[in-house]
């Protein structure tokens, strides 16, 4: 006789299946789940919203990854001891799937990359900022046209601002950077990038609302109009940190465009054009060759440079140069970035009654002056302007974009419109690139090979050259330099082609024959600026990897160049 199926397979009451998870079981599961929460919640989410990563679609995946880990301990029939490590590796695996994703998505800048020492520095940050909070401070005094602008309350709109433009500003300090700028990159997003040594670094993305009430903040600490979003503004505001051991003056420039506001904060404005002319990195023999042209005082002498690479610098420098005082110099500037003693700077205003940058030219050199020094040539008619000057009795400094000595020739001849008239009127071309300058304090010295001094043009007999270093022992233990903060560079240094043109370059212009015109100037073994930079490399100012970085670029920047008119300006 068969025997009854409940005896074979006994059914379990209601009560019953309710216990078959014991009530003190799933809390050890509670913990883990907490802190998963709590870092998807308050840094996944809004890590994913900051930086535009598909937050909608992030979050339903961690709720996934969530609800099958609640399921894993509830109803896999296993002990719990089985169940909470499958629930756990199911939480770290979604934590650890946005971080490598997130890594390695390009909207996420190279500063903001995570890593475990970076969470221990932003917890050290998030800690020192609510510090702060408490005491009603913010970190940097700022001071604006009308004194200390005071640290808002915290838990307001205005402290959070605050907090905003001081991360970037202090980024400005901690970096050494030269200049700051915050422009739209995509639509609803904006960047904010630093020159640190003539590099281009990235500081971070943010969404658009964040960076203009970063830059409306800047503004009113320089005295300038927030609600004005159109019109071109300049200013200038100071901050310091907490202790006063680091200040920084600034320069700031605002103005919209059809993509949003843009901002750019220039470090110390005044100090970047104070150098002298031997300051500047020409070699002995460069040096006495551009002051025979200072002194010869007649003609133009072209000033060239690619973006950023110290033009104003320059022409400032050869302006001081000449005696002020007993000779009449001027200048022509659209933004003019110090006061020169004894110059008379001449500043266009589009806005002005005289709204022609060809036509203020004519009249600065109507007035007789002795030298003029103009910052722009905006277009061809301020170059022809240029050439109808008295060139046996005033010198003209002309500064504009272009890359090297002979395509800054070909550049203006083509802006003349008459070769001829370009060779009468040019008296010298002088072009440059800056480079980084190695920290004298960890720079690594080492014996170059044959080949390397072959294949780089160098003296056989060079013993020793130099590679950046970062780092210095002390007491025997390697710790990044504190000169230069570990980057193996501080500050720049200039590489100048330097070319008086004389009769037989001005045979070669007026024929347009550019060959023969470079042919004369290494017969008068007058130095490349590559050769200028590879001089720096022997001195131990620079590396030879910053010299192929440099003149790569340069030549990258010539072949892109070659079928587009470059910016003269």
């Amino acid at each position: 006789m068969t025997a009854p199926i409940s005896e074979l397979s006994p059914m379990l009451t209601l009560g019953e299946a309710l216990t078959l998870v014991s009530w003190w079981k799933p809390l050890l599961f509670l913990p883990f789940f907490i802190a998963w929460a709590w870092l998807i919640s308050d840094v996944y989410d809004k890590d994913a919203q900051r930086w535009y990563l598909k937050r909608e679609a992030w979050n339903i995946g961690h709720i996934g990854a969530g609800f099958l880990a609640v399921l894993a301990v509830i109803l896999v029939p296993l002990p719990i001891f089985a169940t909470l490590p499958i629930a756990v590796v199911i939480l770290i695996s979604d934590a650890a799937i946005y971080y490598f994703m997130r890594n390695a998505d390009d909207r996420v800048p190279e500063g903001q990359k995570w890593s475990l020492s970076s969470f221990a520095e932003r917890a050290e940050a998030r800690r020192a900022a609510k510090e702060a909070g408490k005491s009603g401070k913010v970190e940097l005094r700022i001071m604006g046209p009308k004194g200390v602008i005071p640290a808002p309350v915290e838990e307001t709109p205005e402290y959070t601002v605050r907090v905003i433009a001081e991360s970037l500003l202090s980024a400005v300090i901690e970096h050494r950077a030269s200049q700051m700028d915050i422009q739209p990159i995509k639509e609803n997003v904006y960047g904010a990038s630093m020159l640190v040594d003539g590099v281009r670094k990235g500081i971070r993305q943010m969404p658009a609302p964040e960076a203009v009430a970063a830059i409306d903040f800047i503004k009113r600490s320089c005295g300038l109009d927030a609600e004005d979003r159109r019109r071109k503004q300049r200013g200038e505001f100071s901050y310091a940190t907490p202790e006063g051991e680091v200040k920084v003056n600034a320069g700031v420039t605002t103005h919209g465009s059809s993509k949003g506001m843009l901002l750019s904060l220039l470090v110390d404005p005044v100090g970047q054009v104070q150098m002298k002319l031997d300051e500047l990195g020409l070699l002995k023999p460069q040096l006495a060759t551009f002051r025979e042209m200072v002194a010869e005082g007649q003609g133009i002498v072209l000033l060239t440079a690619p973006p950023d690479q110290g033009r104003t610098a320059t022409l400032y420098a050869v302006l001081r140069e000449h005696d002020a005082y007993t000779s009449n110099v001027q200048t022509l500037e659209k933004e003019p970035q110090a006061v020169l003693e004894g110059i008379r700077t001449n500043e266009f205003s589009a806005d002005g009654a005289e709204a022609e940058y060809h036509t203020t030219l004519r009249s600065i050199l109507r007035r007789d002056p002795d030298v003029v020094g103009v910052a722009e040539v905006p277009d061809e008619a301020t170059a022809k302007e240029a050439t109808l000057a008295d060139h046996e009795r005033t010198r003209t400094y002309l500064s504009f974009r272009a890359d090297d000595p002979l395509r800054a020739i070909q550049l203006f001849s083509r802006m003349v419109g008459d070769d001829k008239r370009t060779s009468k009127s040019l008296h010298g071309v002088v072009t440059q690139r800056l480079l980084r300058r190695l920290c004298r304090t960890c720079r690594v010295g080492f014996q170059p090979t044959p080949d390397m001094l072959k294949k780089l043009g160098l003296p056989p007999e060079t013993k020793q050259l130099f590679r950046k270093g970062g780092t210095i022992l002390e007491k025997d233990k390697e710790v990044t330099c504190p000169t230069c903060g570990g980057g193996g560079y501080l500050g720049q240094i200039g590489a100048f082609a330097v070319h008086p043109i004389g009769p037989d370059e001005r045979r070669h212009i007026a024929s347009a024959d550019m060959k023969a015109l470079k042919s004369t100037m290494r017969e008068k073994r007058q130095l490349s600026i590559q050769q200028a930079a590879l001089n720096h490399v022997l001195n131990g100012d620079t590396t030879v990897d910053e010299v192929v970085r440099v003149t790569q670029g340069e030549k990258k920047q010539a072949s892109g160049d070659s079928k587009k008119e470059p910016p003269t300006s």
